[in-house]
């Protein structure tokens, strides 16, 4: 089985309000997060259509917080990307029973490159399809649609794993088998049940 996996929240950490407190902490933390990374600029970012150092440049003009937090935010990004060692263990296993493992994910050019140059788990991956670096982001049908391309896949013959169930839907609406993780626990729980691997 080709099975596809998500990266944020799946295979490595991502919280943005520990991202902002990693710079200034304080009550103000969980709304500039989500001041930050909540807003149509960050999907930017992840399409690839603004850098982050154009998203930190129009943060600072909406926003009265220093330029100097701004940018010291966006630059813990891609750092606080750790990994979930549950999870990295789902994939070895799955390669060990011999399925082709592949990734799908929403992120900046910044982020993908760190992970691509730190993550250990990047050499299980096949392939790769990172928004910013397609111009598409899920739960778009058109990346669903250019990453079966790439990767010379059709549907039928994939699992998709992904933390939102928005994107799980677009994945099931093209004819892809597809979950929603929750957690590593139930995560191969549904591989086993798929006997996608053993109990």
């Amino acid at each position: 089985m080709n099975v596809i996996f998500d990266l944020g929240n799946v295979l490595v950490r991502w919280d943005p309000v520990a991202i902002v407190r990693s710079v200034i902490d304080g009550p103000g933390a969980v709304r500039l997060a989500q001041h930050l990374f909540a807003h149509p600029d960050w999907l930017e970012v992840d399409r690839g259509s603004l850098t982050l150092e154009q998203a930190a440049a129009q943060a600072i003009e909406r926003t009265e917080v220093d330029e100097p937090i701004i940018h010291g935010i966006y630059a813990a990004v891609a750092p606080s990307l750790q990994t979930l060692p549950a999870s990295v263990a789902i994939l070895d296993d799955l390669k060990k029973q011999g399925h082709t493992l592949y990734a799908l994910s929403n992120m900046g050019q910044v982020s993908a490159a760190y992970l691509q140059q730190h993550a250990s788990f990047w050499s299980a991956f096949k392939d790769v399809v990172i928004s910013s670096r397609v111009g598409l982001i899920k739960p778009e049908p058109a990346i669903f649609e250019a990453m079966l391309v790439q990767f010379g896949l059709v549907a039928a013959d994939c699992l998709f794993i992904d933390d939102s169930k928005e994107n799980v839907d677009a994945a099931l609406a093209l004819g892809l088998d597809a979950f929603v993780f929750q957690d590593a626990q139930q995560c191969r729980g549904e591989l086993q049940a798929r006997g996608l691997l053993g109990v």
